[in-house]
């Protein structure tokens, strides 16, 4: 018990409640569940922001498990607030979440979720690599970022992880040295003479930079000759990628 432990520490910082409750299992499986509109309503509602919802005040437990009661059941439990009643007959709400406590839980919950897509993609984006299949490739990529959400800081860091999340299964250098400089992320393969990857990467300030970026990334692997430096360390068959990124999208471009 809480208490207990408060009685018997010189810590006096409150715990939260919230943490680990069961109603936080539903909202997994509502995340889980939901349609692109309603990721984007939880982004939403992740940033601070308020959403319109029509509200059932008779929800019964059993409903409780169905997707399209997803909001009522977040009301009538805590995790949002009903801040005003735009329309009386219809039940219509705006509706936000009421504390940090509660979005923290909301961030922890959903970043569970989004790690576990990062990680189940991971084989197949590496095959398409593999194969240079470009299109694949960004098809996979693009729809994990399609599934983020915007509370995230889309830099460098945050793609780079990301990359790394959908890698883990593979025997990946970050940041490594070869030919005259540190390329981004290569994955290795266990014999050198198999297939292996260089990934550059960059991040556009607007997306019609996406392209250029790109392109860039690949001259930067030409001319700090990554791959010369890797196969003078017995790897003989490199591909080298650079990756555009900006928010929700990205381009890779094959050297």
């Amino acid at each position: 018990m809480y208490v207990d432990k408060l009685a018997n520490t010189s810590r006096r910082e409150p715990e939260s409640f919230w943490a680990n409750t069961s109603g936080n299992d539903i909202i997994y499986r509502y995340i889980k569940e939901a349609n692109p509109k309603m990721r984007d309503e939880f982004d939403i509602l992740a940033a601070g922001g308020m959403i319109e919802k029509a509200v059932k005040d008779d929800i019964t437990y059993r409903e409780m498990d169905q997707i399209n009661n997803v909001y009522s059941f977040l009301l009538y439990t805590g995790y949002l607030k009903a801040i005003r009643c735009l329309d009386e007959d219809k039940r219509i709400y705006q509706l936000m979440i009421p504390n940090k406590e509660i979005k923290r839980v909301f961030l922890s919950i959903f970043s569970e979720w989004f790690d576990e897509q990062v990680e189940h993609s991971g084989n197949s984006f590496v095959e398409a690599l593999m194969k240079e299949d470009l299109i694949q490739a960004a098809d996979i990529l693009n729809n994990i970022l399609f599934q983020s959400i915007s509370y995230f800081d889309y830099d460098e860091k945050f793609y780079h992880g990301l990359l790394i999340g959908m890698l883990s299964e593979y025997q990946t250098v970050s940041n490594g040295e070869a030919g005259l400089g540190r390329f981004d992320i290569a994955i290795l393969p266990l014999s050198r003479m198999s297939r292996g990857v260089v990934l550059e990467l960059k991040v556009a300030k607007q997306e019609e930079d996406l392209q250029k970026l790109s392109e860039e990334a690949c001259r930067q692997i030409r001319d700090m000759k990554y791959i010369e430096g890797l196969q003078k360390k017995g790897y003989e068959d490199i591909l080298g990628y650079g990756i555009a990124f900006y928010k929700k999208s990205c381009i890779i471009t094959a050297l």
